[in-house]
């Protein structure tokens, strides 16, 4: 991971590159099927297959089945935002900050975390809501 970027899912950050991968492609009309795309994007075929069928349900994606099937885009890559992503593969922050390990610390030190953690999760939401598949493409 990149030193300072915060830890989102597998499924969300596969979920990214195969949106990003379908953006880029040449031809916008092209179906892909999930084995296609899992070796394009050096994604695991199996948690792929079941991240498309996420992203499909959620509208993000078109998918068809049988012969010529596979996915593309429902909307242009600059209308997909990543919070739709994050929606979609149930990845968006909570409202209080996991605090798992905290258990058995005093509430005090529990109610720090919650209390610095709603400027940073406003600020996480604005960026996933403001910034689409589209930005992320060839950077």
């Amino acid at each position: 991971m990149h030193e300072g970027m915060m830890a989102f899912s597998k499924s969300w950050g596969y979920g990214v590159r195969a949106l990003v991968h379908l953006a880029s492609s040449e031809d916008s009309e092209r179906r892909w099927q999930s084995g296609e795309l899992a070796e394009e994007t050096g994604l695991p075929a199996s948690y792929l297959s079941k991240i498309l069928s996420s992203l499909a349900t959620a509208g993000l994606l078109d998918s068809a089945r049988g012969r010529g099937g596979g996915v593309r885009l429902a909307t242009p890559a600059d209308k997909i935002k990543l919070s739709d992503i994050a929606a979609a593969t149930d990845d968006l922050p909570g409202e209080e900050p996991s605090t798992g390990a905290m258990i058995g610390a005093p509430e005090t030190l529990v109610a720090g975390l919650s209390e610095r953690w709603q400027p940073y999760r406003r600020g996480l939401l604005e960026y996933l809501a403001t910034t689409t598949v589209a930005d992320l493409m060839d950077k």
